[in-house]
């Protein structure tokens, strides 16, 4: 039975329009959430054989569960080791899940949103009532906690970043510097070889000779 005749019987056995989207709520929330269930197992299969072809070894397969703004998401991902005998989930890696994380990114952002003018109870309350994130007052508040020093870290990252490139040496003085970038894929032999090629240029200016055009003080840049 697909989708269609699946939504056209549960209008015919619902009471009223509000059952009727209540219960569609539900059943889009259940489909979305095995849908994504099973493209991650998909995606974990693709890069557990390319990590086989590198040489690492497969141990098991281990279930996990994350829980999305659309419901609670269970898969299965393997857990492999590297040429060094480092335990990997390779999947989690390439998700960007870090150990022990139940709730996705954007679950984790919008807490930290509604809690910036709600309190815990009410950030809970209003999750509850228009998502599937279903949560204790509690739980928020590490949420909050977690995201806030996330973001803390985030943050002295980017001063100390800045604090070594005011200590740099002082640059050449221009009075105009012009800057161009753009990136091309370029396709390899073999299928899923590719990479990205960004080409960037920096330069002060122009100058004319007749109808030739050459740039004042080119520097490029390339970077895969």
């Amino acid at each position: 039975m697909d989708i269609i005749s699946i939504i056209a019987g549960l209008l015919k056995d619902t009471k009223s329009l509000i059952e009727f989207e209540e219960q569609l709520k539900l059943l889009m929330q259940k489909a979305f959430t095995q849908w994504v269930g099973e493209i991650f197992e998909e995606l974990d299969k693709t890069i557990k054989q390319e990590k086989l072809e590198e040489g690492w070894v497969y141990c098991r397969s281990d279930n996990r569960s994350v829980q999305f703004l659309f419901g609670s998401v269970t898969f299965k991902r393997s857990l492999m080791r590297d040429k060094r005998g480092n335990s990997h989930y390779p999947l989690d890696e390439c998700l960007g899940l870090v150990p022990h994380q139940r709730y996705s990114p954007l679950v984790e952002l919008k807490v930290a949103e509604l809690a910036s003018e709600n309190t815990y109870r009410e950030v809970a309350d209003i999750l509850k009532e228009w998502t599937a994130v279903s949560l204790s007052h509690t739980t928020v508040g590490n949420m909050v906690k977690h995201v806030g020093k996330t973001q803390a870290e985030a943050d002295k990252a980017l001063v100390e970043e800045l604090e070594i490139a005011v200590s740099l040496p002082e640059g050449k003085k221009v009075d105009y510097l012009f800057s161009e970038a753009d990136g091309v894929f370029v396709r390899g032999l073999k299928k899923k070889q590719s990479m990205e090629v960004h080409h960037a240029i920096l330069y002060e200016g122009w100058e004319t000779n007749g109808k030739r055009v050459s740039l004042r003080q080119p520097t490029v840049i390339m970077t895969s």
